[in-house]
């Protein structure tokens, strides 16, 4: 195995290996949330292909525990955590500082309004719909 892939299953293993990330999700949504942030985790230690392995153990750390933060914070908002104005507010704001982290400063984030529309939306949902308009909400913006 080389080392980009030992990187990229190293990765992955740092969300399936933090089960309390989906407690709160029924088996449907968690099966799908988790593979989601593997496939995340994946892109993210993808992206340090050209880099040696202590450079690439920088750059993936704070992008990894941003990738933890945001799946968390996902898996509680459909499950249904944040039902109040202020509380999806501050969903909003801590979904695209992780993103920003995740994908790095330059990368494009979905409009602000977009994802608050989003996370509007999900309200009342199945917790997999909820998470799959999210998905669909981020792969478009990039």
């Amino acid at each position: 195995m080389t080392n980009l892939e030992t990187r990229i299953e190293n990765a992955k293993k740092t969300i399936t290996g933090n089960e309390s990330l989906l407690d709160m999700l029924d088996a449907e949504a968690a099966t799908l949330l988790l593979n989601w942030g593997m496939e995340l985790a994946g892109s993210i230690a993808q992206s340090t292909a050209d880099l040696d392995d202590p450079s690439a153990e920088l750059n993936m750390e704070p992008r990894l525990k941003a990738l933890r933060q945001f799946i968390r914070a996902a898996g509680n908002w459909a499950a249904g955590l944040y039902v109040d104005s202020e509380s999806q507010s501050q969903l909003q704001d801590k979904l695209l500082q992780q993103l920003k982290i995740m994908r790095g400063a330059s990368a494009s984030l979905p409009a602000a309004d977009e994802l608050n529309a989003c996370l509007l939306s999900a309200h009342g949902a199945m917790q997999e719909q909820s998470i799959l308009k999210l998905k669909e909400l981020l792969e478009k913006s990039g």
